[in-house]
């Protein structure tokens, strides 16, 4: 069905069409986004316009994992050599640095956190969320 196909049917009240994965997630992508949109789901909350923000959570989730991964196996920090000429000798130093991978596994991270924020579903919001439900008025109101 194109765009164009989609604008003119008319929807079903009451029918929300599953959220669908794009196409160009990977398999593990994939997985965590149904992972995701079930929870939407369960909450009631999954419409079909929050596809790609559930996708790109998604797509961190997945690079937080390969991150993670590298980091366990090669270490937070690498060393490099240098080897300098100083007043005619030659002088080896070596520097000790970060990985490249914590600061992608950070920003990942970082980025997750805030789309999880965005579809409501960190503590926090689920706070804001739980907060807005009033119990039905009842005697014991006037105390």
């Amino acid at each position: 069905m194109t765009a164009a196909e989609r604008a003119r049917s008319v929807p079903v009240p009451g029918a929300t069409p599953a959220m669908i994965a794009p196409i160009h997630l990977s398999s593990l992508a994939q997985l965590l986004f149904a992972d995701i949109a079930g929870m939407l789901e369960a909450q009631g909350r999954a419409e079909p316009q929050f596809a790609q923000v559930v996708a790109l959570l998604a797509q961190r989730l997945e690079q937080i994992q390969r991150w993670q991964s590298v980091l366990e196996m090669a270490g937070d920090t690498c060393t490099s050599t240098t080897i300098r000429k100083v007043d005619g000798q030659q002088v080896m130093t070596e520097m000790i640095r970060a990985r490249p991978e914590v600061g992608m596994l950070s920003d990942a991270m970082r980025q997750a956190q805030s789309l999880l924020g965005e579809l409501m579903l960190s503590p926090s919001a689920a706070m804001k969320i739980g907060s807005g439900k009033k119990d039905a008025p009842g005697d014991f109101d006037d105390f």
